[in-house]
């Protein structure tokens, strides 16, 4: 008898252990690692268990979980048997009440200014169909004075009337898009709590005793980004230069970040101060780029003409209102701004920088290009595929591995260098330099709600000596730009990014901090500076022009003088150029250069001086052209 006791009760055991158990699991946000694109979030959680297999799910997470990016840890006795991740459609969180009042109202609003651009219409028309015909009494017979008098004084009346109604029609519409905006940026306050769908992740586990265990959760979520951002400041050009690195982090993952401890990394899953630049200036017949200058009108030739920033408005294509928030960045690089509660951008351009990348969550990304331009407003319009692109999916055994792709370096630290910086004034993060790229954590818990506006904080801040050096092109731009040569820069991990510039107490501007065109010395541009003044001067009675036999000889001679107004000396470069010939029946002659560094390739003149205060260094070019008199020639 005591034998089929125990027979059953072992039977009863192995039942009970065999029988799955379900349990809710209530966790919490504790580390986020913000990439440029994405971010790997971390959740913990204790949990009891009982002996057996039990099915743990952890709701209310973010709906844009990369599935194939899931780990799962649990403290030692407990083993994972499996990993699921899926989307809950029908488990939504509750819209409150303040914000279904809101759309309400935004709706009630647009249909106003639907109502109103429509009176405006019709006014307009009747305008012009009143000022398009004023003929009276036709062109065969006169027109009495009474009937005269009173066709005007109806006109009149008209249009006074249509003029009264129209002003009045664009100050209801000004109103009408001024509260839409509001509403806009008290909807972002709220968009944290908006309805949607709730992500949850299933894990399979397995006990042989009851136990207490802590779980850990890593998983990678879309639609969370950062970029680099610096405020530069030099006290005087005997200074070091002061650089505050900034890190712009924003995330519409699904899911608050309250009081996480925050870590930046550079890896990624997924008229400013900026001096122009010569090019070589080739002579010659027949010069397409010559002519291209010609047609423009522009006399300086060999400048790159592309734009140093742009700046604009990205607007609702559903509605016409300002959109806030919306990432611009340059295509190719790190350099991005974001919209303000207007929709108004202004960002600062390196060399070379083609379009513009614009993106905002629920609508279609676009790329811009930029061909010059200082002012490009851009329309987004909704995305459908991306507000429904959740894929309800899971896979099985998973055991603790290391992440591929984009993140594969955020696992191990082993042999990986800290730095600190030489001469800090604050530090607020510490540094960590990996393999592939490097991580900034923040010592102070952070908190970053779902909502998509970006929120700035200073990472850390740096103290590097540089030599200080005015550059100048007077044949293009008559300011001098100081530039700050800063070297062992690479130890610092700087990205490309738009850059705040102040100096001697004040700012000067906004500029770029380009690390992808540096050397071992990068070279800071601190904006233009009035107490260095630049001469470029024709000196005429030095310049002719003379026929010699079948050919014409042109002889020009231009003065330079750079005047220091501070109290200390200066170092200045002075840039210039002479014309390259294409052909052998031009001959360029070089008479006198001041003791220039000449590039006889690309006809490039430098000169360096060391200015002392209140002095003026003058500088002497001169130079003849000889060419075919029949030729038609662009000398300036």
């Amino acid at each position: 008898m005591k034998a089929i006791f125990t027979s059953l009760l072992a039977i009863t055991i192995a039942m009970a252990y065999a029988q799955e158990q379900n349990q809710s699991v209530s966790s919490k946000i504790r580390q986020a690692t913000v990439f440029l694109e994405g971010a790997q979030v971390t959740r913990n959680a204790t949990v009891n268990l009982r002996a057996g297999v039990t099915i743990l799910t952890f709701k209310n997470l973010s709906p844009r979980i990369l599935e194939q990016s899931i780990q799962a840890e649990a403290s030692q006795g407990v083993k994972i048997l499996s990993v699921a991740f899926n989307v809950d459609y029908l488990e939504k969180q509750q819209k409150p009440g303040r914000i279904s009042n809101l759309e309400i109202e935004k709706k009630r609003l647009a249909i106003l200014l639907r109502q109103e651009l429509s009176q405006e219409e019709v006014y307009k028309e009747e305008e012009i169909i009143l000022k398009t015909n004023k003929s009276i009494g036709g062109t065969s017979k006169g027109v009495e004075v009474e009937q005269l008098k009173i066709a005007m004084d109806y006109f009149r009346q008209r249009l006074l009337e249509i003029k009264s109604k129209l002003f009045e029609i664009d100050k209801n519409i000004r109103k009408i898009n001024e509260d839409i905006a509001k509403i806009d940026s008290q909807l972002r306050e709220l968009s944290s709590s908006k309805e949607e769908e709730s992500g949850e992740i299933a894990v399979k586990v397995s006990s042989k005793a009851d136990v207490q265990s802590n779980f850990s959760l890593k998983y990678l979520v879309k639609n969370a980004k950062w970029f680099p951002s610096y405020d530069i400041r030099a006290k005087n050009i005997e200074s070091p230069v002061s650089i505050t690195y900034k890190a712009n982090v924003s995330q519409q993952s699904g899911e608050d970040w309250d009081n996480v401890e925050l870590t930046i990394s550079s890896a990624n899953p997924l008229m400013a101060g900026e001096k122009p630049s010569l090019k070589t200036w080739v002579l010659g017949f027949n010069n397409g780029y010559s002519n291209s200058i010609r047609i423009r009108g522009i006399a300086s030739v060999g400048v790159n003409s592309s734009s140093s920033y742009v700046q604009g408005r990205v607007i609702s294509d559903e509605d016409g209102v300002g959109l806030p928030g919306v990432n611009v960045v340059v295509k190719g690089t790190t350099i991005g701004t974001v919209t303000d509660a207007g929709g108004n951008y202004h960002l600062s351009l390196p060399p070379e920088a083609f379009s513009l990348v614009v993106s905002f969550i629920g609508m279609k990304t676009e790329e811009i290009p930029i061909n010059g331009r200082n002012a490009i407003d851009v329309h987004l319009s909704s995305d459908a595929t991306q507000l429904t692109e959740i894929v309800v999916t899971g896979y099985g055994v998973s055991q603790k591995r290391e992440l591929t792709g984009s993140i594969s370096t955020v696992t191990n630290d082993d042999g990986f260098r800290t730095y600190t910086p030489r001469v800090p004034k604050t530090i607020a993060a510490t540094t960590i330099v990996k393999q592939t790229n490097f991580e900034f954590t923040i010592t102070e818990p952070f908190s970053i709600k779902s909502d998509g506006e970006v929120r700035a904080t200073d990472m850390v801040e740096y103290g590097l000596d540089a030599l200080y050096e005015y550059s100048c092109v007077p044949k293009i731009d008559l300011d001098a730009f100081l530039i700050a040569k800063v070297t062992g820069w690479d130890e610092y991990n700087f990205l490309a990014g738009e850059a705040n510039l102040f100096f001697e107490g004040k700012f000067i501007g906004k500029s770029v901090l380009d690390t992808r065109n540096s050397s071992d010395t990068l070279r800071i541009s601190l904006g233009r500076d009035s107490n260095v003044s630049v001469k470029r001067e024709k000196l005429k009675n030095l310049s002719s022009r003379q026929l010699i036999g079948s050919s014409q000889k042109s002889s020009f001679t231009y003065q330079i003088t750079v005047r220091n107004k501070k109290t200390q000396p200066v170092l200045i470069l002075i840039e210039d150029q002479l014309p390259i010939p294409n052909t052998k029946d031009i001959d360029v002659d070089k008479i006198e250069d001041s003791n220039a560094e000449h590039n006889e390739e690309t006809g490039l003149l430098k000169w360096k001086k060391v200015i002392q205060p209140g002095k003026t260094e003058a500088i002497k070019l001169q130079y003849t052209i000889r060419y075919p008199k029949s030729s038609n020639m662009i000398l300036e």
